[in-house]
């Protein structure tokens, strides 16, 4: 969920469809500095986008899984940090969670208003992320195993 102040954020501009299975995970509240959370993660019945939130503990508070601020660096210049929990291979799947990764890599630099009302963020090629899960490793699987079966991509995001 785009948190509450957040839906303006550069970072979430075209990411209506944020979804990850993996966890959520219990963030340090409330978030250091100027932190400020942009998308909240509920944990779910199942591992399914459109399951129903596990009542009780588990949602109380809703932790935020995607957040900034900013900071001084050495010499005094300021600087932008984006930290999320999500980014397991899973993850990647979801078109929301790649064009929020896309925006923030822009938006960390300085280039938000590079970051266009809904960036492309296609899969380039096969795309079958391994499950994560207990012994869900499969041996002897090298970067090289996962060369690209199309090419042509080439260049920053842009419109659709």
């Amino acid at each position: 969920m785009i948190a509450e102040g957040a839906r303006d954020h550069p970072i979430v501009r075209g990411c209506g469809d944020i979804w990850g299975p993996t966890d959520v995970y219990r963030v340090r509240l409330p978030l250091t500095g100027d932190g400020k959370a942009l998308v909240m993660g509920q944990v779910l019945e199942g591992m399914k986008p459109d399951d129903k939130p596990v009542a009780g503990r588990q949602n109380d508070p809703i932790m935020p899984i995607a957040w900034t601020r900013t900071y001084k660096g050495a010499g005094g210049k300021a600087g932008r940090v984006f930290a999320t929990t999500m980014g397991a291979s899973t993850d990647l799947a979801s078109e929301g969670v790649r064009r929020m990764l896309v925006n923030a890599a822009y938006w960390c630099v300085g280039m938000q208003d590079k970051i266009p009302a809904k960036a492309k963020v296609d899969i380039v090629g096969e795309y079958q992320p391994r499950p994560f899960k207990f012994a869900g490793h499969k041996r002897g699987v090298k970067p090289s195993g996962h060369a690209m079966k199309h090419a042509g991509h080439a260049g920053p995001p842009a419109d659709e």
